[in-house]
């Protein structure tokens, strides 16, 4: 008895030990894989194989700003909409939540729905006053505000990014306080070189107030043709169309 006790006992043992090595030998779940290769393709620009390995990951907070991140990338901006609400709104104390919070904003902005994109940056300036992604929100409405021509919205958040921040990627994209412009102004023209750029303003320069507008990047230079300088977004979007018409591709800047 004792010693048929036993052998059940060791064939218990051993089918929970076969088991177990079948588990350990088989392959993991696709749920409990990690981001490390969606983030590579990512990084490579093949977001799309991003996000086939991303949403086979156990959602987290790490996982939904992923995606949200790389739909923004392939323009669906609602489905980015949906992983970052989901983060959002259920990890409130996420060292991912702040950083959602803007590119949640940066949907709304790239639909072109800026009144709704500056809500959500207004709200993050009052609730979120210090955190890192701060620079990034003061562009974000500096940006708004000149293309709305709100000059003076523009200058406070441009000034604020500068005296606050004067050493972040921000501060440095808008360029040196002197070159910041409170006005809008219509693009038909960039080049690498500055010779192809000179051409196109004196052919403009004929008919219209054209400037060449340079921008440095490092060693890189690009020089912008543009056209005027008006403070009402009617009388720029009015030159635009003239502009177009005569076969210039025209923009309203910024």
């Amino acid at each position: 008895m004792k010693i048929e006790n036993s052998t059940k006992i060791i064939f218990k043992y051993a089918l929970r030990y076969a088991l177990c090595a079948m588990l350990w030998m088989s392959p993991l779940p696709a749920f409990c894989a990690s981001l490390d290769g969606a983030y590579k393709d990512y990084i490579n620009g093949d977001y799309e194989e991003a996000l086939t390995k991303a949403v086979n990951v156990r959602q987290n907070d790490e996982s939904l700003y992923f995606l949200g991140l790389a739909y923004i990338k392939m323009e669906n901006y609602p489905q980015a909409r949906e992983y970052l609400l989901k983060l959002t709104r259920n990890f409130p104390r996420s060292p991912y939540h702040e950083q959602g919070l803007i590119k949640l904003g940066d949907t709304y902005m790239l639909e072109g729905n800026t009144k709704q994109a500056q809500a959500l940056y207004e709200d993050i300036e009052k609730k979120q006053s210090n955190f890192d992604g701060m620079p990034l929100v003061y562009l974000r409405l500096s940006q708004i505000a000149a293309k709305e021509g709100r000059w003076d919205d523009n200058k406070k958040y441009t000034t604020l990014l500068k005296e606050r921040y004067p050493g972040s990627i921000e501060a440095n994209i808008l360029g040196p306080a002197q070159e910041v412009c409170y006005f809008f102004s219509i693009q038909v023209g960039a080049f690498s070189k500055k010779k192809n750029a000179e051409e196109l303003e004196a052919e403009l320069k004929k008919n219209y107030a054209a400037y060449i507008a340079e921008e440095k990047n490092g060693g890189y230079a690009l020089y912008k043709v543009r056209v005027g300088k008006f403070t009402d977004r009617k009388e720029a979007e009015s030159m635009r169309v003239k502009l177009a018409k005569q076969g210039y591709p025209a923009r309203i800047y910024p």
